[in-house]
């Protein structure tokens, strides 16, 4: 099985830590005003704090990485050309976060905006799919990295049962940890209101609900890699 998608999502996750926290929101305010006054080297540098946010963020909301790398290009494309309207109101990674969810939100184009997926179609796909029919995709990989890339395409998945919103609601609030009165304030919603669908969300399609589909495939399989926590 090709696990680019476990290792390259780690990666990204990482190294989006490591730019944002290697830049304070003053140090990131002096690059954009040298940026939007014709400095390439500044902007280059503002585009890279991010450029790995947008990608995981994207990858997560579409579920493909060619997916994700298209969304990518257009998000960065329109923080370029709008750079010139952010007014520090707030910080730079909440300004990004806004332009890429009303993108993603409306993103039309990715492949699972004409095939609708849902829990239940999903679950009925994992128990009555007919593994004989399955080509062996391990291909001798360690076990622990085929668990691992099997609970991230599931997770990946799942995540498309949701309609765009929720999709959002829930990846900010688990995946990136967002606080929920900036959470709302992305998705133009109040911090209440936020705190109100997140919980719903996240008990609706929570880890648990993601370690069971991928139990149940496993089994189906005679593969028993995920082991009980």
């Amino acid at each position: 099985m090709n696990c680019r998608m476990t290792n390259l999502s780690k990666i990204a996750i990482h190294r989006m830590e490591e730019n944002m926290e290697n830049k304070t929101n003053e140090e990131l305010f002096i690059l954009i005003d040298q940026a939007t006054a014709g400095d390439k080297q500044s902007l280059e540098k503002v585009i890279l704090s991010v450029q790995d946010l947008v990608f995981n963020l994207s990858l997560r909301m579409l579920g493909t990485f060619t997916d994700a790398e298209d969304a990518t290009q257009d998000i960065l494309l329109k923080i370029i050309t709008h750079l010139s309207s952010f007014k520090k109101e707030s910080s730079f990674s909440t300004w990004v976060f806004r332009i890429a969810v009303n993108h993603l939100k409306n993103y039309q184009k990715h492949m699972f905006a004409h095939c609708s997926l849902s829990f239940e179609y999903y679950g009925d796909d994992i128990e009555n799919g007919e593994i004989q029919n399955v080509p062996d995709l391990t291909q001798n990989v360690e076990r622990s990295i085929l668990a691992e890339e099997l609970k991230m395409s599931c997770t990946n998945v799942m995540l498309q049962c949701l309609d765009a919103e929720s999709r959002c609601i829930l990846i900010l609030g688990t995946m990136f940890k967002v606080d929920s009165r900036i959470a709302g304030e992305i998705l133009g919603m109040s911090s209440e209101a936020y705190r109100q669908r997140f919980s719903f969300f996240k008990a609706y399609a929570s880890p648990e609900k993601i370690i069971q589909f991928v139990k149940a495939f496993l089994d189906s399989n005679s593969l028993s890699i995920v082991k009980n926590s």
